[in-house]
């Protein structure tokens, strides 16, 4: 046990020696999910301040007198109305497409007339939808518009509010909250889970076989099983931390995702939520780091071996994304026992608060066992001088 520890130790001090390496081992992981959200949550919270204060630019065609409220409060509605002729709906248009207006509202002529004899006037409204800000407008025309008919109805003595709607949420608002952001982290999760343990596993064996150093370790006193194991500790012990930074980059850019996605409501997620994702995330860290150990022990190089491991990164991407719209209850139980894909159900499941405790046991369980297994074939190959020293 004394060599593995050797071993252990050898492993680590490649990475606690150079600060640069241990930055990007254990805190850049975190760092960069809190930041992602950060960066991204507050530059979308500030786009919405703007948006709410911005005040639109529309050109009127034929206004009619229904709709003078609009216009004569124009500052309540944040809307600067200019009048239009239908000569100039080319040249408008083109204002609108590049930039210079918002929107152009044309209502048909004798539009209120029309109404009162019960036609049916037409109202076109021109807009860019690729703008942000001319579909902020267009949003507030139609609720003009909405009111300008219940002002007609209300006129000719009808009540425009003929029935009354009534929402009953039954949905638990925590967890109406937490689907959204659920959607996206297991995502972000994964990608910098695997991307800080691609560098430690690929280094670990073939970075020995490039520097020449590999049949130097395997002259000392010290057993091959030994060897491997504390190779497996040590890219374990490095990916958990990396696990662990990655943890409390999620905990630390929970109120940057809740203004993100504009969740509402408070977040319900107690300790028993962060301990799942905590131990998920050390189950899914010893498996990593075992399947990336064979990528590197089969490889001959450092580059060769991150190359090999790139199908797996790329899955634990796409994976996430696959299940991005999928509802818990409609996960069959064999899925729960398929690598990478088990891990990426559960942790959404931990994050919408919707995963039985069997579930969470047969990921965490089927993880452990697939780990096993994999660290079985690592030792074999290990043996093998064939796979160590291939020409």
């Amino acid at each position: 046990m004394n060599n593995v520890f050797k071993i252990f130790k050898k492993e680590m001090d490649k990475v606690f020696r150079f600060p640069r390496t241990i930055f990007a081992t254990l805190i850049l992981p975190g760092l960069m999910i809190f930041l992602v959200y950060a960066i991204i949550g507050q530059s979308l919270e500030s786009q919405i301040d703007r948006s709410a204060e911005y005040v639109g630019i529309v050109s009127v065609i034929d206004a009619p007198a229904s709709f003078d409220f609009a216009i004569t409060n124009q500052t309540a509605y944040k809307i600067e109305f200019s009048a239009s002729e239908s000569a100039d709906l080319e040249s408008l248009t083109a204002e609108v497409e590049a930039g210079t207006i918002d929107a152009v509202l044309m209502f048909e002529p004798d539009f209120d007339s029309k109404v009162e004899l019960g036609e049916d006037p037409a109202i076109d409204v021109y807009y860019d939808s690729s703008k942000t800000n001319s579909g902020i407008v267009y949003a507030k025309i139609q609720a003009l518009i909405s009111v300008q008919r219940d002002n007609f109805l209300a006129e000719l003595s009808i009540d425009p509010n003929i029935f009354a709607i009534s929402d009953h949420l039954v949905t638990d608002e925590s967890k109406s909250s937490a689907k959204i952001l659920s959607m996206i982290l297991p995502m972000i999760i994964l990608s910098f889970l695997f991307g800080s343990a691609l560098g430690i596993g690929s280094d670990a064996i073939a970075g020995e076989k490039e520097r020449g150093t590999l049949a130097t370790l395997l002259m000392a006193p010290i057993s091959r099983n030994q060897i491997i194991v504390g190779k497996i500790m040590s890219t374990a012990v490095l990916t958990i931390s990396s696990a662990f930074s990655s943890f409390l980059g999620i905990l630390a850019s929970l109120p940057f995702a809740k203004s993100m996605f504009a969740v509402e409501g408070e977040l319900g997620y107690g300790a028993l939520e962060y301990l799942g994702i905590l131990l998920l995330l050390l189950v899914l860290s010893v498996f990593i780091s075992s399947i990336l150990l064979i990528t590197s022990t089969i490889a001959k190089t450092v580059k060769e071996a991150t190359m090999y491991a790139m199908p797996i990164y790329m899955a634990s991407i796409m994976i996430p994304v696959m299940t991005m719209f999928s509802e818990g209850t409609s996960v069959s139980f064999w899925m729960y026992l398929i690598p990478i894909y088990n891990c990426t159900i559960g942790l959404k499941g931990i994050l919408a608060m919707d995963i039985s405790l069997l579930n969470y046991f047969l990921v965490i369980g089927s993880t452990m066992v697939f780990a096993a297994l994999i660290i079985w074939v690592l030792i074999r190959l290990f043996r093998s001088e064939k796979v160590l020293f291939s020409k």
